[in-house]
């Protein structure tokens, strides 16, 4: 089963499968560390959308539900030793 489907203009690939355990990894990932570099208690319920781009490793754009119904946008670095660094974490409503 295929992760990603075809190539956006600026260079982003949507995620086809917001189930893969991998890219359900990285977007705990991504809430794990926003708490612990915010000192918050976020809670991921659900990836509503995601991208993905390759370069010098795989950068990671999600949209993800947490809280009471928040919406953030996630970006994640994944290098190619599989190292993940947060680079962004964007309330995007409220």
């Amino acid at each position: 089963m295929a992760v990603v489907d075809v190539t956006l203009a600026d260079g982003w690939i949507p995620i086809k499968n917001l189930e893969n355990k991998h890219v359900v990894k990285i977007a705990e990932f991504a809430v794990k560390e926003h708490n612990r570099q915010a000192g918050s208690e976020l809670r991921l319920y659900s990836i509503h959308k995601g991208e993905l781009q390759v370069n010098e490793g795989t950068d990671y754009r999600l949209l993800l539900a947490v809280g009471a119904g928040s919406l953030y946008e996630a970006v994640v670095h994944e290098s190619c030793d599989y190292s993940t660094v947060l680079m962004s974490f964007v309330p995007l409503n409220g």
